[in-house]
């Protein structure tokens, strides 16, 4: 499939990308959108629909007589799939180009799941996903992953990052080891970026230009887009705002330096504080929110455990200020298990943040964004998408 695509031109490539980020759209408004010409437009369309890429899907009002006919992505044909691999679960879907979600499933990762050991099960997976639903590998435009930093993303490898159970996830080549095994082109990003990509082009971002997205959990992930392009960090990390420094006398952190957000904002810095070992409330078989659940049934009624969660929210606040006078973002998500968990650490962050935004900055604050805890796996599918669309 992705060799019908290949063949297209560059205009329609950008007709079809706009019909598929809309959902759908009526052919005066996707004239609009793309400036073009109705006969250029018209002979694009038709090429687009005589390779099954596009369908009608129904019609609307219209200021003339006759209702709008409006148009599509083609519901079957074209299929992606997107992973969200994480320090301690897989999540894979299976989508179409409208991003309707065909297939669903997640595992979680213990001590024993190596890299080879999870990168069989995702294949797995992918088959019986393709088979229940009689999907031919040629159907598949790609596979996306998100996951954890730092990652060489041009070549598929992770190359060290912390926190996995097992500790062989050091330099895997996962787009070779899923690409030998499927024979399906394999993109890889870290989780963060695809999250952010999934809910500016589809999700509580749409139609805004710079949007922030941060995840608080085991440790803090962000993502940033600044006039529709993802901001990079080095080795394409997801911690760099973690690693901001707001206090040069604070607690050690995990990288080397001291008074990172991290080692205040996230559920590993809350336990050490409250002088908790990481296995009295999670387990090798649970996912990363029961890490919030058990140290919540434990702690809730601790006034100093209390005291450290509001203090971590403080520190939140004043980190995103920090960050939203030097990105002036319109909008910022904050997502994660310290996020949707617990009732105070939100609204805390957020007044912090507002009492010390001095700049006045206009940001809209959401909670969890729109897409839930499928971000990062739609996110991929987008990856894919917008490789082949963008191209």
């Amino acid at each position: 499939m992705d060799e019908i695509l290949k063949e297209l031109s560059d205009r329609e490539l950008g007709i079809l990308n706009i019909i598929q980020k809309k959902g759908s759209i009526t052919k005066k408004d996707l004239q609009i959108a793309a400036d073009v010409k109705l006969t250029t437009l018209n002979r694009a369309m038709k090429i687009l629909a005589d390779n099954n890429l596009i369908v009608e899907v129904g019609t609307c009002e219209s200021t003339g007589g006759r209702k709008a006919v409006e148009y599509s992505a083609a519901e079957k044909g074209i299929y992606v799939i997107g992973i969200d691999i994480s320090r301690t679960y897989v999540k894979l879907i299976l989508s179409n180009l409208r991003m309707d979600i065909l297939k669903n499933e997640q595992f979680s990762l213990d001590h024993t799941f190596s890299p080879e050991k999870t990168v069989n099960e995702i294949c797995i997976l992918i088959k019986k996903f393709l088979l229940e639903l009689s999907i031919d590998k040629t159907e598949v435009l790609g596979i996306g992953i998100g996951t954890v930093g730092p990652m060489d993303r041009g070549n598929g490898i992770i190359l060290n990052p912390k926190g996995f159970f097992h500790s062989g996830w050091a330099n895997v080549p996962l787009k070779e080891m899923i690409e030998s095994e499927l024979s399906i082109p394999c993109f890889i990003d870290n989780g963060a970026n695809t999250a952010i990509l999934a809910e500016y082009s589809i999700g509580k971002g749409r139609g805004l230009k710079n949007v922030v997205y941060i995840h608080c959990g085991v440790g803090i992930r962000s993502a940033v887009i600044t006039d529709g392009s993802i901001i990079r960090a080095i080795n394409d990390s997801e911690d760099a705002f973690a690693h901001m420094v707001v206090d040069i006398d604070g607690d050690d952190c995990g990288c080397g330096n001291q008074g990172c957000i991290e080692s205040y904002v996230s559920l590993k810095a809350i336990a050490k504080r409250s002088k908790l070992k990481r296995e009295q409330f999670i387990s090798s078989n649970e996912k990363e929110n029961n890490y919030n659940e058990s140290l919540n049934s434990e702690q809730l009624d601790n006034e100093i455990t209390k005291e450290i969660i509001n203090k971590s929210a403080e520190v939140l606040g004043v980190g995103i200020g920090n960050l939203a006078r030097i990105l002036n973002p319109q909008l910022i998500i904050l997502s994660g298990p310290l996020i949707m968990n617990y009732d105070l650490f939100y609204p805390r962050a957020v007044e912090v943040f507002h009492k010390n935004n001095c700049m006045n900055n206009q940001v809209e604050f959401s909670k969890g964004g729109e897409l839930k805890e499928s971000v990062i796996a739609i996110g991929s599918c987008l990856m894919v998408i917008n490789h082949y669309l963008k191209n």
